[in-house]
């Protein structure tokens, strides 16, 4: 935990000069930081960094110093205000999030967002640490862009002739005009056939053909055509229209009746009239189109900026705003006709690792053609959109869980096909999670969370499939969320252990492995398997940390054990795809290698099939660095992945692991005593050795040994130990 004090005033044998250091590198980072970083107790301000000074308007730090925090806000209202909102959430242990105006030294008011958190939630008097950065600028900007769109609309309202937007002949939106043009209230025209104020079908047909035909070869329409008033009485108009593709066409009309008759009337008194009236016309047709020209120039404004807010820049797709919008409109609909509604949350497995091994530039490449085949498979009044990185969620009205159940089988069959990008062949699997209205939520929010939820079941139940959800996930997403809190402090509370589980020749009965297994123990939730924890643990990102822990351990123990003279022993240690997919994992593996001080053959790194599934390239070439430094590798859980007999051979392996499920009931099961055979037979033949997992009895042994497995583990031997309990098994099995 960071504690104001400066370096200077750290002397003396009390600290030393490690703890110098790190408070070295913690004030470097507060003075490189880009916001404001501020550390209060009892409202006071302990420290601070520069960029928070000069936010607040003061030259250095030093000037805050000792200043109260309420100095900093409008006014006493306002601080205590913010003190009461915050209160709730800091005490439960949150980070506090808002948007407020402050005060600056000089007195001028700003926008702010603050981010605060206790430094200890059981005692508040220690105080909490503030992040504040200046976001008025960026106010200001939104406010402009409202008066903007006021403008324009004010523009559209008090237009003196009809604006009118069709889409398939059904008009969308009108001004005030066109309505009392046409002797109709405000709003009664939306959603209606354009075929309403024509007098007859032919005429509605013969204006179609006027204006449509123009329409089709990228022109314009400019022409009279006789409307129809609400009560029947017809209205001539100098009618300007325009196609605006996929949106439908803009029309502005004039009604020129009077105007018609008044030229009937002068050409039969005066034919210079007539002239006059010829040359007003087109002067008025000038006004017109300069109108629509620039009605059309902020038309495509505002669709722009329409695009921009409801649509994600990358693929194309609608966004999280336009999605909440449609969400909304189908719960209104389905709620009023008691129809069924799905929603569907998809997360990509592992495209994190396209990213990291790849670059951006891929991924991104990866993610519209994903999007292209989400679309393609839906229908076309579904909803596809893009919440941000690579996940998405389908809106499907009037799907119940049947039709949702088949829309996931067509994409998981969709995501089976490879993507090319560039000269990568990538193969990309789903996990989706389904929620159904009105069981799972009565709105949007809620619809989507539980979605999430089951999509995260999808995850932890193998991925690349699909999962409804239940109440009981709900209750199991707070379990994680409780296991992701307490995992973080696991270690450094020394909560974390290794056991360990030893592989014998089946041949000579002897070990000379042994897999460190990890085993966590917390004080309240009590023990804790690692099929619930290590999920959590990739999903938080703390597997990273976790792992190296792991792997350092485990070298740290063999070395303890050759020291005692088992020499020959080697461990084995699984490692999560996460883990495999970091460019750092060679170089770590060598540095707590060389730590322990062992050779690299004393270790052996357990890979699971599905480390090769999205990029097998990449997964082939750090095989390659790994078999390179002398590191041993094997399959573990073999038969159960996705990996090909042509990846196969490529893999810089050392040995297979036939999983447990095989081993079972090889004593009852034929089959699964021919897979078992058959994969000895194959490891034989690409010159690679065999361990069967879960052996417990004899008959299990005796079949593996018929075969020519080379090594069995299980509990027939030993159960998973601590290192202490283990060491007289070993010292017996490893002369």
């Amino acid at each position: 935990m960071y504690h104001p004090v400066e370096v200077s005033e750290i002397s003396g044998p009390v600290v030393g000069t490690s703890l110098q250091r790190t408070l070295r590198e913690q004030q470097t980072l507060l003075d490189s930081a880009g916001v404001g970083i501020v550390f209060i107790r009892n409202r006071i301000v302990v420290h601070c960094n520069q960029r928070y000074a000069e936010i607040y308007g003061y030259a250095s730090p030093q000037e805050l110093l000792g200043h109260s925090s309420e100095t900093l806000h409008p006014n006493r209202d306002a601080f205590r205000a913010l003190g009461r909102e915050a209160y709730t959430t800091l005490c439960e242990g949150q980070t506090f999030r808002c948007e407020r105006q402050m005060r600056r030294r000089d007195g001028t008011l700003f926008w702010a967002s603050l981010t605060g958190r206790l430094i200890n939630p059981q005692d508040t008097r220690e105080g909490s640490i503030w992040t504040v950065d200046d976001i008025d600028e960026h106010k200001q900007t939104q406010d402009l862009l409202r008066t903007i769109q006021l403008e324009k609309q004010v523009l559209f309202d008090q237009a003196m002739v009809g604006i009118v937007f069709l889409r398939e002949r059904h008009l969308t939106r009108c001004n005030r005009h066109f309505e009392q043009m046409l002797g109709y209230e405000p709003g009664e025209l939306i959603g209606s056939p354009s075929r309403r104020w024509y007098r007859s079908d032919a005429e509605w047909e013969d204006a179609g053909k006027r204006c449509y035909a123009p329409f089709a070869q990228g022109q314009s329409f400019a022409g009279e055509v006789t409307l129809c008033r609400k009560d029947g009485t017809p209205v001539v108009c100098d009618v300007r229209a325009k196609a605006m593709g996929a949106q439908g066409s803009v029309w502005i009309a004039m009604d020129i009746t009077e105007r018609r008759r008044a030229q009937e009337a002068l050409a039969k008194a005066h034919e210079e009239l007539e002239r006059q009236v010829r040359e007003r016309t087109r002067e008025l047709h000038e006004t017109v189109v300069d109108l629509h020209r620039e009605i059309v120039d902020r038309k495509e404004d505002q669709d722009r900026i329409h695009w921009l807010a409801h649509y994600d820049a990358l693929t194309g797709l609608p966004n999280r705003t336009l999605l909440a919008e449609r969400s909304q409109q189908a719960i209104r609909e389905a709620a009023s006709a008691g129809t069924p509604l799905a929603v569907m949350f998809i997360d990509l497995d592992h495209f994190k690792h396209v990213n990291d091994s790849l670059g951006h530039r891929v991924g991104d490449a990866l993610l519209i053609q994903i999007g292209n085949r989400l679309r393609a498979v839906v229908r076309e009044y579904d909803t596809v959109s893009r919440l941000g990185g690579d996940e998405f969620v389908l809106l499907l009205p009037g799907a119940n869980a049947q039709g949702a159940a088949r829309v996931a089988g067509k994409l998981l069959e969709a995501f089976r096909q490879p993507y090319q990008i560039g000269h990568h062949e990538l193969t990309m699997a789903p996990s989706m999670g389904i929620a159904l209205y009105p069981s799972d939520g009565q709105d949007f929010d809620a619809l989507t969370q539980s979605a999430d939820v089951a999509m995260y079941r999808a995850k932890r139940d193998g991925r690349a499939t699909f999962r409804f959800f239940t109440p009981e996930m709900q209750a199991q997403s707070l379990r994680a969320l409780q296991l992701e809190n307490a995992l973080r402090r696991a270690m450094e509370r020394q909560q974390l252990e290794l056991h360990y589980q030893p592989q014998i020749n089946i041949a000579t009965g002897q070990v000379r492995c042994v897999e460190a297994l990890l085993r966590w123990t917390h004080p309240e939730l009590g023990r804790i398997s690692p099929a619930e924890f290590i999920p959590v643990a990739e999903n938080s990102g703390q597997i990273l940390q976790i792992g190296e822990w792991v792997l350092r351990t485990a070298l740290a123990q063999l070395q303890a054990w050759r020291a005692q003279g088992l020499d020959r022993i080697k461990v084995a240690v699984n490692l999560s795809a996460i883990q495999f997919h970091q460019p750092q994992l060679p170089e770590m593996v060598s540095r707590l290698l060389a730590q322990a001080g062992l050779p690299p053959d004393a270790l052996e790194l357990e890979l699971t099939e599905g480390v090769a599934v999205a990029d097998p390239r990449a997964a082939m070439t750090t095989m390659q660095q790994l078999r390179a430094r002398g590191v041993h590798l094997s399959m573990d859980d073999f038969g159960t992945g996705y990996s090909s007999l042509s990846q196969l051979k490529h893999f810089q392996l050392y040995k297979l692991k036939i999983d447990q499920s095989f081993v079972r009931d090889l004593e009852h099961d034929s089959n699964d005593r021919a897979i078992v055979s058959a994969i000895i037979r194959m490891a034989q033949a690409l010159g690679l050795q065999t361990t069967a997992e879960g052996v417990e009895t004899a008959a299990q042994l005796q079949f593996l040994r018929e075969q020519g497995c080379d090594e069995a583990q299980g509990y027939h031997f030993s159960p998973p130990q601590a290192a202490g309990q283990i060491e007289s098994f070993l010292l017996q099995r490893c002369v």
